[in-house]
């Protein structure tokens, strides 16, 4: 078995530190789609694009952060496998049997996930405020042909990057909370 962190839950361990390094550098690897979006601001932001494309945007946004929560426990699996019940191509199966089995755990761990992703959002308007990514263009007053606003890219790529790394901290965590509770019903059984 593995070591334990300090990290522990009414004597139980919460998690395992290092299997959440682990899980965390493979789904920085596994979800650059994600950073490629987030790294578009005419996607991302109805002030450099069209309406349009923020609806585009966002729905891919979400269909790459849902697909990152559904792939994790397999990520997880493949760098960090524990036992039978925690294999490559077994893990996915596995969250759900737990999902039937003990539902309210299973949203614990999902909502968990979500106040996390929750708090990359706040990270990312933490660096917004720092660095604020957009303005009014002047020149637009004299020239509406011209942009009505100016996209500072290098601060929308650090806010990008930022947001990023915490989405990914969140899937990383949860895949590990997911992988941890599968290993105590394991000892359990």
């Amino acid at each position: 078995m593995t070591t334990i962190s300090a990290t522990r839950t009414a004597g139980r361990p919460l998690l395992d530190s290092r299997v959440l390094f682990r899980t965390y550098a493979a789904t920085l690897v596994v979800n650059l789609p994600l950073l490629a979006l987030l790294l578009v601001p005419q996607l991302l932001r109805s002030r450099a694009g069209s309406e349009a494309l923020l609806m585009v945007g966002s729905f891919l946004l979400l269909v790459l952060v849902t697909s990152a929560v559904v792939i994790a426990p397999e990520v997880s699996a493949r760098v960090a496998p524990a036992g039978d019940h925690w294999r490559p191509g077994r893990a996915r199966s596995r969250t759900r049997a737990m999902l039937r089995s003990d539902r309210r755990a299973s949203l614990r761990s999902l909502a968990e996930f979500v106040v996390l992703y929750i708090a990359a959002q706040g990270v990312g308007g933490v660096f917004a405020w720092m660095m604020p990514y957009v303005w009014a263009n002047p020149a637009h007053e004299a020239d509406p042909a011209q942009s009505a606003w100016v996209i500072d890219y290098p601060n929308y790529a650090t806010q990008a990057a930022a947001i990023y790394l915490c989405v990914c901290f969140a899937v990383a965590w949860y895949a590990t909370r997911v992988r941890a509770r599968s290993a105590r019903l394991e000892a359990a059984a």
